[in-house]
């Protein structure tokens, strides 16, 4: 098979990969589409804890069964096209006892710890199949877009997280894919809140607007200015009322930010993974939120990671019910042969989601 081989930083080659001496609790599946995650991009330029190369990155994926398969639960006939789930849960941990596979204790991931979907096939284990992890895609929904299932399933995960909650305002720090999504995702669950998307990209911004935020905000040095950081809080209503702050990009100063916007009684919900700094010392660290801060104006901090397949049904089922328009969200795509196009478009910010599409 064709495959876009990651060797580390900033060596991705394209390869024949030979498809062969699967284990028998492995299923084997078509890659139609996998969209660039900007993980891939990261991981491309400077590797990751997580990946041991050689290994094939993507873990956004649409494919299409090349047999039929089926568990007790399920039977999914050949031809028939999934997204994937791409947690390997280990099945045996207190977390995966109670469904949390997200979380398990010794989780593997396709596309970093497994081969992914930047080949013309993937070969996942049989009890992704058992727990729920390969989605049928439903009618009217493009390979594109089912590639854009399980990134969007991550954002329901972290929309969970605050579900039951009151507020009136919600600020998202991040104007790429995911606050675009985190934000449609919120004038849907909770309508009446004034949900504002925040970034340094303007034409995302502009995306963010036309997907229904009611506010975008230009982050540049003056706009960070605690002055007009006090308008944004305010923007929405009500300047004293509790609150919600998406942190949904991996710029440190966004923690320190998400707590200036904070109100009593808010809620800050860290979605993505953060980089870490180097301090005096030469170690990493992260920037440190005031404790007191959180304590006299009882703020809560929200973890979100990844997702679980319940929140791909979901994910799914809005997009078939066009109720979430992932199709403006896909600006460009590319045969695997461009792959390093894909990364160098997703990393420079061109546009929102590039995807391969041809194999």
């Amino acid at each position: 098979m064709n495959a876009a081989v990651f060797y580390g930083p900033n060596n991705i080659r394209l390869e024949q990969v030979r498809v062969e001496n699967l284990p028998a609790n492995n299923i084997l599946l078509e890659t139609l589409a996998c969209s660039v995650c900007s993980y891939d991009v990261r991981t491309f330029r400077n590797g990751s804890f997580k990946v041991s190369p050689p290994v094939i990155l993507g873990h956004e994926i649409c494919a299409k069964t090349v047999n039929d398969i089926e568990s007790e639960k399920i039977s999914i006939k050949s031809g028939t096209r999934v997204s994937i789930y791409p947690v390997i849960p280990c099945l045996c941990c207190w977390y995966c006892h109670n469904k949390l596979y997200n979380l398990c204790s010794n989780l593997k991931e396709i596309g970093s710890t497994l081969n992914g979907g930047f080949a013309s096939y993937i070969s996942v284990p049989k009890m992704l199949l058992d727990i729920g992890g390969l989605v049928p895609v439903l009618d009217g929904v493009s390979d594109e877009e089912a590639s854009l299932i399980e990134p969007l399933a991550c954002c329901i995960n972290g929309i969970n997280q605050i579900k039951g909650s009151s507020f009136e305002s919600a600020i998202i720090l991040g104007d790429g894919p995911i606050g675009v999504m985190q934000s449609m995702l919120l004038k849907k669950y909770f309508p009446k809140t004034w949900v504002v998307v925040c970034g340094k990209v303007q034409h995302r911004l502009d995306s963010a607007r036309k997907a229904g935020a009611d506010m975008t905000y230009l982050i540049n040095e003056e706009t960070q200015k605690e002055e007009n950081l006090e308008r944004l809080k305010a923007s929405g209503g009500e300047q004293h009322s509790p609150n919600l702050v998406f942190v949904s990009n991996n710029n440190p100063a966004s923690l320190g930010m998400a707590a200036k916007l904070a109100n009593k009684g808010g809620k800050i919900v860290i979605f993505s993974g953060i980089k870490r700094q180097d301090n005096t010392q030469g170690t990493k660290s992260l920037i440190d939120i005031d404790a007191n801060f959180i304590h006299y104006s009882q703020v809560s901090i929200h973890g979100s990671f990844s997702s679980n397949p319940e929140n791909l049904y979901e994910a799914m089922g809005l997009v078939q019910r066009k109720e979430i328009d992932l199709k403006a969200l896909v600006t460009s795509t590319y045969p695997l042969v461009k792959i390093n196009t894909a990364l160098q478009t997703a990393e420079s910010f061109k546009g929102l989601k590039s995807v391969i599409t041809k194999f």
